[in-house]
């Protein structure tokens, strides 16, 4: 535990705001960094800097969340150095696919020749999404697509009766399944098993120079996967509401609890290398990479081990 004589400031910063960043939210509301000293500034991305990554190496943030396929990309392209990854946040896709009919069984061949309104701002999700249609038989060539759109502009289009199908995060896919408009077709966590689907990150230099800040950090993080994994979604959407000031609480428990049915989230925040090589095989097979790029390269691990010794 820090004394109250070494407290350190942190900036956090997180992509966008969902339920499946719970764990984030966990860890600041449930004062598990502030019991290690960490006096934390709390942010989402700005749009100026278009991804976390560029927050990261601009100064803008000292920690952040952080899909870690930008590292990967950024390596395939021929970056020498990216920022490195430290913790796990999610170890499974927390992605939906909601339809306008009600899917008691769920075939995948149901989305051939169907228009689909696929995530429009980030490229990770459509990746993971084709992956698991290549897994069932589906090319993804074979659906119509309206891409592009943000996550307001999809469920603006899909409510207007545009597309047979919605690719949705939590929370806006319990509001759309509660206002009657769409029901589940298929969750792509469970469909594409553990990746190293989000993580925390940090410049190396950051890493390098505060090492004692980091391992605050994640003795505090892994406390709050502990807690999360005790408590029960009325407990957890409790915790995470205000973070959510215009959605229905018993829809952010829902959220929750469909979250953890699934094992979206990790008791254990250190990122293992069988993960972050299911995660490559996604880019891969979406082509968003040509090549396998060094686990130490992209991930830290000694950072999360040092700390929970």
């Amino acid at each position: 535990m820090a004394t109250p004589h070494s407290r350190q400031p942190l900036r956090l910063m997180e992509v966008f705001r969902t339920v499946f960043y719970t764990p984030i939210y966990v860890s600041v509301a449930g004062g598990f960094l502030d019991s290690e000293g960490l006096d934390v500034t709390f942010t989402t991305c700005p749009p100026e800097f278009g991804q976390v990554h560029r927050a990261l190496i601009q100064g803008a943030a000292d920690i952040s969340g952080s899909g870690i396929m930008r590292s990967i990309i950024t390596l395939d392209m021929g970056a020498e150095t990216v920022p490195a990854h430290v913790a796990k946040i999610n170890a499974r896709d927390g992605f939906f696919v909601l339809g306008r009919q009600p899917q008691d069984q769920f075939q995948w061949q149901a989305l051939k020749g169907a228009t689909v309104i696929p995530v429009g701002f980030s490229p990770m999700p459509w990746a993971s999404f084709q992956f698991a249609l290549r897994n069932n038989g589906v090319e993804p060539g074979e659906l119509k697509l309206i891409p592009g759109l943000t996550l307001d502009e999809a469920l603006s289009a899909f409510r207007r009766g545009e597309g047979d199908f919605i690719h949705l995060p939590q929370p806006a896919a319990e509001q759309l399944i509660a206002s009657g408009a769409a029901h589940l077709a298929v969750a792509l966590g469970p469909a594409n098993g553990h990746i190293a689907y989000s993580s925390f990150a940090a410049t190396n230099r950051f890493l390098d120079q505060n090492p004692d800040i980091v391992h605050r950090f994640i003795r505090g993080y892994a406390r709050a996967l502990n807690w999360l994994s005790d408590n029960d979604p009325a407990a957890v959407g409790q915790a995470i509401a205000p973070f959510f000031p215009g959605v229905d609480s018993e829809l952010i428990t829902k959220s929750v609890a469909r979250y953890k049915s699934q094992e979206t989230w990790p008791r254990d925040p250190q990122l293992e290398e069988p993960e972050y090589q299911n995660l490559q095989e996604i880019l891969i097979a979406a082509g968003m990479v040509q090549e396998r790029q060094p686990y130490n390269k992209v991930v830290r691990p000694e950072f999360a081990r040092d700390a929970l010794k």
